[in-house]
């Protein structure tokens, strides 16, 4: 008999034939074959489902949804579906580099006990031009719901999952979009640890197709205030000081815009000592210790002066631009992306320039 497939991956997808194409081809030629690809065409309205369905290799299983669901209403479909002791939700304009899935396999394999793993990622553009991001310096296994539950989050592209993790947290949940990933990964890493690694597990496409809503700041805080009433006891007041220092985080961030360089590394403090803990995680201490230190070195006013005096080149990839359905542009991340939302609401243009200047080195930039 034949053995089933190691990792189901599943790929939700709408009218995007060409990029569809371009996914396709990179899960062939992944370096291991012990593997399934589920593809869910969400009422597509060009070309996709008849070139899906003259797709003749029995490792694709093909869905149709005749009325348009979004991608959670997919993903479920593909959960419900998968094989797999393992399941990774792959975007239909992402790809995966060769050794994405054998990376992935030998790191769960080194932690038996994770629900999941998470690695680093790639953008590109259009000019083929790239920049990856590290989440972690080496490999190891931690328990992350706090670093979530502050606002730290991953690309479902850079995540395999235990597929009975994913089954356990009731799967996608679609009331949240585009936002849907943090809810589930709220519920996930309250299984058990997480496996991260250094290695680029994703390439992440950054195009004008994607979008993102308007006030995602608010949306945020409800998914995670909607996470913290559901634990207890001493675990609940954890929670809500994490949700305070996240507050307090992006006031720090705003006030480092307007050059309140004092007040913002006041704001850093308090996040901190309201959860210590944060500084200590290699996620997340990349988001206090960039920016306090640059409030040390005078602040905005010194840097922007510095930049001005060294006439600096622009930086080779430039920061991705998310595209909303009224035609703005900006964009969507874990925290400090997140805080451009507020900023967006309530600051002008410079402001917002110096807000993201406080942050890590620069959006993308190496997390630990």
């Amino acid at each position: 008999m034949m053995a089933g497939p190691k990792i189901s991956i599943v790929i939700p997808t709408r009218n995007r034939r060409r990029l569809l194409e371009e996914t396709l081809n990179s899960v062939f030629a992944q370096t291991v074959a012990e593997w399934e690809l589920i593809v869910i065409d969400d009422a597509s309205e060009d070309e996709t489902w008849p070139w899906l369905s003259s797709l003749a290799d029995t490792r694709i299983r093909k869905f149709r949804l005749e009325q348009h669901g979004e991608r959670s209403t997919a993903r479920n479909m593909g959960l419900e579906a998968a094989r797999g002791e393992f399941v990774l939700f792959l975007d239909d304009d992402d790809l995966l580099p060769g050794a994405a899935l054998q990376i992935h396999l030998a790191v769960l394999s080194k932690y038996p006990k994770a629900v999941a793993s998470i690695g680093g990622y790639t953008m590109f553009n259009e000019r083929d031009q790239h920049y990856t991001v590290r989440i972690i310096r080496r490999r190891q296994a931690r328990h992350i719901w706090q670093e979530l539950l502050f606002g730290w989050m991953a690309v479902s592209g850079q995540c395999l999952f235990r597929t009975e993790a994913v089954r356990a947290a009731k799967g996608w949940d679609g009331e949240f979009i585009p936002i849907e990933d943090h809810q589930l990964w709220l519920r996930v890493a309250r299984l058990g640890p997480v496996a991260l690694l250094p290695e680029a597990v994703l390439l992440y496409r950054v195009h004008g197709g994607q979008w993102r809503p308007p006030r995602l700041w608010k949306l945020m805080n409800k998914v995670r205030q909607r996470a913290a009433k559901k634990v207890h006891g001493k675990e609940r007041e954890l929670a809500e000081r994490i949700l305070e220092a996240r507050e307090q985080y992006r006031q720090a961030l705003n006030c480092y815009g307007r050059g309140e360089t004092m007040a913002a590394l006041g704001g850093y403090f308090k996040a901190l000592q309201l959860a210590p803990s944060l500084f200590a995680s290699p996620l997340t201490r990349p988001l206090f210790l960039p920016p306090m230190l640059k409030c040390f070195a005078g602040g905005r006013p010194v840097f922007s002066r510095l930049r001005r005096l060294s006439r600096k080149q622009p930086r080779a990839f430039a920061a991705p631009t998310i595209i909303d359905r009224q035609g703005r542009s900006d964009l969507t991340g874990n925290v400090e992306n997140e805080a451009r939302e507020v900023a967006a609401e309530s600051q002008d243009g410079e402001q917002l320039e110096g807000q993201l200047d406080a942050v890590s080195p620069q959006i993308g930039g190496q997390l630990t």
